[in-house]
This record gives C-alpha cells, structure tokens and sequence, in this order.
C-alpha cells in the first residue's frame, strides 16, 4: 500500500511546484490574517516567528512532534495527525513527495508546507546542551524609519508656550529606530535582546538616558533536562482557545477560513515590540507520560492613567485605565509611564492521548493599584478592583475525521464565558468549522482573546459557521457566516445590538503561475443614531460591503504582478458613503544580481473614513504594513532587497501618500501641513 501511495505521489502532477517561494507564503499568510484586522499597526512578528525559523532551518518530517507541526501554523489538526498516523504505520518518510499518499492533504496544502519541511533520515538524538551556545545561528537586524514632511509635534516652539503647555510639542526626534538580536539553535534554544525607540521619544538623552524606550530580553529553552520547555524574561502564554489566558496575538474571522480555531502553544518566546501583551518573569512545562503541566510567573511595570484627586497626596491609591499605546514622547505621556505594577501568575495541568486533549489551567492577575472607573453605561459589568481570577477547562477530542474542542471559564465573580466548536475534515476537498460562544456580560479575564466580536469576551453570544470547498483541482471556494447578538451595551450603543457578516471567496488558480479571486464581505452591525429633534438617540444598521477582484501572475523567474481593484459600500443608517481603490503592484527579481524589487502604484477615492480600504503592503521583514486608504489621492511605494553575500540582507523602502483633496493630514502633533506624507524605511539584517 506504501509502495501505491508512493507511485501515485510521484506520478500525479497534484504535488506542487517546487519553485514556490517561501517569503510569497509568508506574504499571503499575513495578508490573511492581517487585512482582517482593519489596524494598520499590527505586529504580528511573534506569531510568524516560527515560520520564519523554518524557513531557514526547514522542519523534519520524520522527527516532528504534533506541537511543532501546529508551529507551522500551516495545517489543521487532523491533517497534523494524519501526517503522524502515517509515519507510524509506514515508518519514516524516505522522500517529500509520499505526502501525496495522505489522503487528508490536498494539493494547495502541500504546496504551502513543502517549502517549510523536509525529509531527514531519523537518527538517535544526539543534541548537546554544551554545543547549543557555541553553535547557534546568530542574527542582528538593525532598523531606521522616517517620515519626510515635519509634523505639528516636531516643530519648535517658544519656551512661553511650552512652559504653559509642555505637551505641545515632542520630547524626541522624529526618528523610529529597531534593534533586535536573536540566536536559535535547532529550534531548543533562543535568545535575545530587542529594542525600540519611537518616533518623538528620546535616544540615549532626557527621559530615556539608557537609551531605547523599550527593551525586551528572552532566554527559551526546549526539552532541556527534565523541562519540555523553560521560559525567562519576556514570554507569551497560550491555553485552550483564549478564554483563560491568551497573551498573545489570536486569529479571528480571515479569509483562511479554519483560523477562527485556536491552537494553543503554551509558553513561547516573546519577540515583538508591543509593549503590554506579554509576560515579564519566568515559566515551565513538564511533561510525563500523559500528563503536562505548565507554571509562569510575571511581575512588570506598565502604563496606567492614575486618578487624581483632592487627598493631600494629589492622588487617591487608584488608576482609571490602561495604556497601552507604547507611546512616551510629551511630559504628559511620560507622566503615564511605568505607573502600575502587575503580577500574574498561572498554569495549566493537562491530559493528552492519541485522540484528546482535556486542560484545566487557572490565571491570577494582580495590581498594585486599584482600577477605578465609571461603572455607567456599557462598563457596568466591567472589571474594577486590584486582583481578579479566572479558571478555565479547555477540550480537544479527534473522531475520525471531526474535531471537537472549546474552553468554558470562570471568573471570580462566578460568570462564565464558553466557547465550543466542531471541525469537520469531509475529505480533501471539503472542510466545515462552526463555533459557538456565549460570554456572560459580567466574565471577566484580563488576557482574553477567544474567538468574538468583543475585544474583552463578554456580553456576547453567537454562530460562526465556514466552508472550505475545492470544487476542482482549480477552483475553490471560501465561505463564513457569523451571526452574534450583544448581551449588554456595548460602545456607542445604549441598548442591545445584534449582528452579522457573511463571507465569500471564489479562487480561480489557472496555472502554476496565474491565479485570481473574487471576494464579497458584507457585515452588519448596530449603533446609536444621531440625535433627533427631541435628542433621543436610537439604534440604527451600519452596514459595509466590500467587493474585491485580485489577479496575481508570475511572468517568469524574474518578473510578477498583481492587479486589484476594490469597492466598499458603508451605510449609517440611510447615509451612504463609497470607496474605490485600485492598485498595481510589480515585483522584478535580478539575474545574475542578487536584489528583488517591489513596487506598486495605488488610486483610491473615499467619501470618508467610513468607507476606507485596507491592503497588504510588502514591507521590511518582520514590518507588517496594512495602511488603510481613505479620501482621495494616489499611494505609492518602492522596495528593494539586496543580498551582499551570504550574510547580509539590505532593504531600503520608499513610501508616499498624495492626497488630492486634502490641505493637511492626520491632526494633533501628528498633523502634517500639506498633502503628501513620505516615509522612508531603512532595514539591515545580519547573520553571524
């Protein structure tokens, strides 16, 4: 039966093409899950760190363990399974292509992995501790980012003004600077040292004489001694689907349908430069036999607006919300820096088998001060007070070809919040999802990120449900509907609200180097009207849809393109507001010099903010760019990526924005005077 598969994988053209570049996967992955986000300062590093490691160091399929496998963050979890089926009853893989003999793979999944796996002969683990430091892949990536036009907080400004008003003007030059070091070793060992400073804070003067603003350190070891993995410094923790504890980034509704489910990877190290979703201190995972358990600890400092008052102090022991900006550029800003100090502290102990996953992990978090707010309106059953608990239980059972999984959690004040779905691999080509969730109004859990509409999980309920159809070996077809219902006020509404958003993709691929989709969005949602002649305030629909039509092709080796055109429809109420975008983008790949070249030219023209359009743009590596396009003007930008050696890659990335009806952009002491916005990115990465 081997030998068949094997025949078949090597005959059939279903495989792929080996030509695949792996930074295109990368690209499409996050344009994915990115451009579902509508934020067009996403740091989605952490989150593709690993795919990044593979990229490099490509991750043997005969060694693999399930964990790694979900890393990829390329495979649902009954094809991970199959795949580790497969190698048990057959024995190691002897070439990349017996893939083709797993029923459970279709050819566009394959295609995405290939790049990122490969075949080894498996061999005794001969690893050594002694020879991880002194082996390591080393890696210095230096980064420099500014904007051309002067902005309002940069100008200067007569000491009179400043000492009445100090915030009028930026403490720091307009300069964004990056540093990050890192070192990996056989994916056991990382560590590293990564630094920021943005634009408007100081540099090694001021307020910051240490230098960056903000500095992040890691020490990330797997499988080292009796530990299957030990965490220090900086970290993320991830349990069940969210609900409990998820400190890191989480995937929601996307055009890769199947991501509206989790994959928690416990601890993992943290490598970005957001400021508030990690952990500072310490954690472990053991594991024997079936059971796995998992502790962490944190203690940092974080930002926090503090609640003045009339005691003689100036300040009552309280704080009134958190800042998460990152931002520490004007006195007033500063002020709000490191104010709060928070100590959590949790775990997981888990039972696993060949078909389950069942967890019961329970998180305390810890402040020094209380949180005092406003508990009118929508934050009623928000939390306030200095410590809270949450405890959840987290399932994963495989049957056959379904997956069940969710996570039901407790806070402290006994509400709950449950999450619970089920994943159907029909066959190669027809997957089904739906997920359920139900957030009590008053749950609460300081890192949340379960799958919702609400960013805190709570006061919600809903069905999400999504297809995945390859309808033939060159058209397939994405589709969700997610219908939800608000249990409480949410923002901007006094009342309860309900809503929906249905998704399609059509993807047409016509060869290995030509392909296209068609995508329909439509979501609606509820809002407070404006006043009317009495100044009552009632609900009324927002309503946006949005069409898009995307043409990709690769010439040759050297030279591709993409073509897209879209249009978004915006409605409050009976107020329609439009939006079309329609760009061009080229990419040229050198001969015989080793440089890539990027480029696109963009029209857009929106009535407002309403009906902006948000697109994926190619960036410096580990820079997610997905500005949003809104009013009238042409963007455009130029990138280029140079290789000098083996060694040294080299970017250097043009931008501009050139609004047609605008005498100024942005407000504040981020205005700029004039129409255009330039910025220029400089980007050095060194491997040692």
């Amino acid at each position: 039966m081997r030998i068949w598969g094997l025949i078949i994988s090597l005959l059939t053209p279903l495989i792929i093409n080996a030509q695949e570049e792996k930074q295109q996967i990368i690209e499409q992955r996050i344009e994915f899950i990115g451009e579902s986000l509508e934020d067009s300062d996403i740091d989605l590093t952490t989150y593709f760190d690993d795919l990044y490691i593979y990229y490099e160091q490509p991750l043997n399929l005969n060694t693999a363990t399930q964990e790694e496998l979900m890393r990829l963050h390329l495979l649902s979890d009954i094809q991970i399974i199959s795949i580790l089926n497969y190698r048990q009853n057959y024995g190691d893989f002897l070439t990349i292509y017996e893939l083709g003999a797993i029923e459970q793979l279709d050819p566009q999944t394959i295609q995405m992995i290939l790049p990122f796996v490969g075949v080894q002969e498996s061999k005794q683990d001969n690893f050594r501790w002694k020879n991880a430091f002194r082996y390591s892949r080393h890696e210095i990536t230096l980064r420099y980012i500014n904007t051309f036009e002067q902005k309002e907080g940069y100008i200067p400004k007569p000491d009179s003004i400043l000492a009445a008003s100090p915030n009028k003007q930026y403490l720091g030059s307009s300069d964004r600077l990056y540093m990050r070091y890192r070192s990996t070793y056989n994916d056991r060992l990382s560590y590293g040292l990564t630094g920021e400073k943005d634009a408007g804070e100081e540099f090694f003067r001021g307020s910051q004489k240490q230098g960056f603003d903000f500095y992040s350190a890691h020490l990330f070891l797997r499988d080292f001694w009796k530990f299957k993995t030990v965490a220090l410094g900086d970290y993320q923790v991830n349990f069940g689907q969210g609900l409990t504890m998820w400190s890191g980034f989480g995937i929601g509704k996307s055009a890769d349908i199947m991501n509206g489910k989790r994959y928690a990877t416990g601890l993992r190290p943290y490598t970005s430069v957001n400021e508030s979703r990690f952990l500072r201190g310490g954690g472990i995972e053991l594991s024997h036999k079936n059971l796995n358990f998992t502790a962490f600890g944190s203690h940092k400092k974080i930002d926090a607006n503090l609640n003045l008052g009339d005691t003689l102090d100036g300040f009552e022991n309280s704080f009134t919300s958190f800042q998460i900006s990152g931002y520490h550029r004007t006195p007033g800003e500063l002020e709000k820096k490191n104010t709060l100090q928070e100590t959590i502290g949790g775990g997981e102990i888990a039972l696993k088998g060949n078909s389950f996953r069942i967890g019961l992990s329970s998180v305390y978090t810890a402040f020094s001060q209380p949180l005092s707010i406003d508990t009118s309106g929508y934050k009623k059953f928000k939390f306030a007070g200095n410590s809270m608990a949450t405890t959840g239980v987290n399932y994963r059972f495989y049957i056959r070809k379904l997956t069940l999984f969710g996570e039901t959690a407790m806070s402290d004040n006994l509400k709950f919040g449950t999450v619970t779905g089920l994943s159907w691999h029909v066959d190669p080509r027809f997957d089904f999802l739906m997920i359920y969730r139900n957030y009590d109004k008053a749950f609460q859990s300081m890192y949340s990120t379960a799958f919702g509409e609400s960013s805190d999980n709570s006061g919600e309920r809903g069905v999400y449900l999504g297809v995945q159809a390859r309808l033939t070996k060159k058209i397939s077809l994405n589709l969700y509907y997610d219908q939800f219902q608000f249990t409480y006020y949410k923002w901007l509404t006094n009342d309860y609200s309900q809503g929906r958003e249905f998704f399609a993709q059509l993807n047409f691929k016509a060869s290995s180097r030509s392909s296209f989709y068609l995508r329909f969005r439509n979501k609606v949602t509820e809002r407070n009207s404006k006043e009317d002649a009495f100044g009552i305030k009632g609900q009324v629909n927002i309503i946006k849809n949005t069409i898009r039509l995307n043409y990709d092709q690769r010439i040759n080796d050297q030279w591709s393109f993409k073509t897209r055109a879209e249009v978004v429809q915006h409605f409050f109420g009976d107020q329609l507001s439009t939006g079309i975008m329609f760009f061009q983008d080229l990419k040229f790949k050198l001969k015989k010099t080793p440089m890539t070249i990027y480029g696109r030219y963009a029209i857009f023209d929106t009535d407002n903010y309403d009906s902006r359009i948000y697109a994926y743009e190619n960036d410096l590596l580990g820079v997610f760019s997905i500005p949003s396009y809104y009013y009238k003007g042409i963007r455009t930008y130029l990138m280029v990526k140079y290789d000098i050696g083996r060694r040294i890659d080299f970017w250097l990335r043009w931008d501009v924005f050139s609004f047609a009806n605008q005498d100024s952009i942005s407000s504040g002491l981020e205005e700029i005077q004039g129409n255009e916005k330039t910025t220029i990115k400089l980007q050095v990465k060194i491997k040692l």
